[in-house]
């Protein structure tokens, strides 16, 4: 542009890996199993229920703070699962996928110079929310086989300045999950501080093994000081319609509803409506009770037909990516690999790790794989990489 003088607010930040690898798959042909949303259709009678939401006319604007009948049930789950009551009116909001409130609650409560710590790997969203935001990342990893919270180098990296913590359970991309020790040494850290919590917790339910479906507020501690976020569109199959939202003491909603209130405003009007139908239906609490069985099968599918072979792997405790270890068979970066398998013959498209590190320098030899697909993708996706690992 002719005589513009443009500087980026994000200089480092390119286009998503998950964008990235999604259009080499299209463009190649190749089985996308990278990307983390299900080839596979919402519950029937939830769709059944946003289309008679249109036909009743609920077509305008949603409230800001969202539909209320999806509000009060939101309310009624979360007293149920942890005990923690929030109010409809006050304490809850719903906007356009988790992801844009999690942007909205870091802009309004960072300021230029705090310190915000984050546990990686991690989510791609948070680095670049906190630097817009005029805050400073500070990097903590998580612990390298578990890849649970390592309290101590967490505690070693605190600051005076730290003034948001941000965790992701189950996570994303490890598939890690935690336990209530987790929860009262993350209670402990932040005790007698200003710092607050951000939980992602946008896989919540999706936890294997009988593990126990734990949030952030199990932890009473944590209450006052934790702003949670959940994903309709993860529970529901249907990533598409961007609908999640935050829950969080009135003083922190308030100032989180005044970025969202300029941001999203308001988000999909028929879709909250035939949501808060559906899930107030026995059919919605059958899914619900049905969905971590479900993705776990999925799951043990993955990991029993690689049993055996070259890739090493730790089964995933939640959420619906497995990670993979090339390292046996391949000693090349995993931005190099990736993009190999993607445009080989019968190629497959999965997630490189290295993205997942905001401050980069790492090379895990590590790759995340969708297993939140019909049972043929998963059956496809098997066979190919039983062909990389034995090329």
């Amino acid at each position: 542009m002719r005589n513009v003088n443009l500087t980026s607010k994000l200089p480092s930040v390119g286009t998503t890996i998950f964008t990235e690898m999604s259009a080499m798959a299209l463009n190649n042909g190749a089985l996308n199993m990278s990307q983390g949303f299900p080839d596979f259709q919402p519950p029937k009678l939830l769709q059944q229920a946003v289309v008679a939401a249109m036909g009743e006319g609920r077509n305008q604007y949603a409230p800001m703070a969202g539909d209320v009948r999806l509000r009060e049930w939101i309310a009624a789950d979360s007293e149920r699962r942890s005990g923690t009551r929030y109010h409809p009116d006050t304490e809850i909001t719903i906007g356009a996928g988790a992801s844009s409130l999690i942007f909205a609650a870091i802009q309004a409560v960072i300021h230029p110079g705090d310190h915000v710590m984050v546990l990686t790997p991690c989510y791609d969203l948070y680095g670049p929310s906190v630097e817009l935001a005029g805050g400073t990342l500070i990097c903590v990893p998580l612990q390298p086989n578990t890849h649970r919270l390592d309290l101590l180098a967490m505690e070693e990296a605190w600051t005076e300045s730290t003034r948001l913590v941000v965790v992701n359970v189950p996570n994303n991309p490890t598939g890690s999950t935690w336990n209530r020790e987790d929860l009262a040494g993350l209670a402990d850290l932040v005790e007698g501080t200003s710092a607050l919590v951000l939980s992602d917790e946008v896989y919540g339910p999706m936890q294997y093994d009988g593990r126990d479906v734990l949030t952030v507020t199990h932890e009473p501690r944590l209450r006052e000081r934790a702003m949670v976020f959940a994903s309709f569109g993860k529970i529901l199959h249907c990533t598409g319609w961007k609908i999640g939202y935050a829950t969080a003491p009135a003083a922190l909603t308030s100032e989180i509803r005044k970025v969202h209130q300029y941001d999203v405003f308001s988000t999909g009007a028929p879709f909250q409506a035939g949501i808060a139908k559906f899930l107030n239906s026995d059919a919605g609490s059958k899914h619900l009770y049905e969905l971590a069985p479900f993705y776990q099968s999925k799951r043990d599918r993955l990991i029993q037909g690689l049993d055996g072979s070259q890739w090493n792997l730790t089964p995933a405790e939640g959420g619906y990516f497995q990670l993979l270890g090339y390292g046996s068979f391949d000693d090349r970066d995993d931005r190099t690999v990736t993009a190999d398998w993607c445009t080989r013959a019968e190629g497959l498209a999965l997630i490189p790790l290295s993205p997942f590190y905001p401050q980069g320098g790492i090379d895990p030899k590590l790759v995340r794989v969708c297993f939140a697909k019909n049972d043929d993708t998963i059956d496809r996706g098997i066979e190919r990489l039983l062909k990389i690992s034995n090329a």
